[in-house]
């Protein structure tokens, strides 16, 4: 079998190391996450030890909720990569998801109605 050159594993250029590493082989998040979802950080378990790339969205979500994009965005990784780590998070409760308040079905008639009558102004 031939030597798995240095730099299979990383992009020597961004000393990134590849996605499938990063989460274990897992292809997909045990958490149903959207690219909108906001995160923030709770107390962790001091005995949790936590790979570089869980401990850098730790710190992005501390102080104010961060969404699966931007948390994306700011590692540069792939969103799926991030949805997996954040879903890792979230099983050892050390992010909480933060849940869009709740719309009153009321609002909704309301807001077809005046879409309704704008519709029917430029007609």
């Amino acid at each position: 079998m031939p030597a798995v050159p240095h730099d299979a594993w990383a992009d020597s250029r961004l000393g990134d190391v590849r996605p499938y590493t990063v989460t274990g082989g897992r292809t997909q998040p045990r958490h149903d996450l959207s690219l909108t979802s906001l995160l923030s950080t709770r107390p962790a378990n001091a005995t949790t030890v936590l790979s570089p790339e869980c401990e850098a969205l730790l710190l992005l979500c501390s102080g104010h909720p961060c969404s699966v994009a931007e948390l994306s965005a700011r590692t540069a990784h792939p969103v799926q990569v991030t949805k997996i780590l954040v879903s890792d998070l979230l099983d050892i409760q050390a992010l909480t998801l933060n849940a869009p308040a709740p719309r009153s079905a009321g609002s909704d008639v309301q807001l077809l109605e005046d879409v309704l009558a704008g519709l029917k102004a430029l007609a």
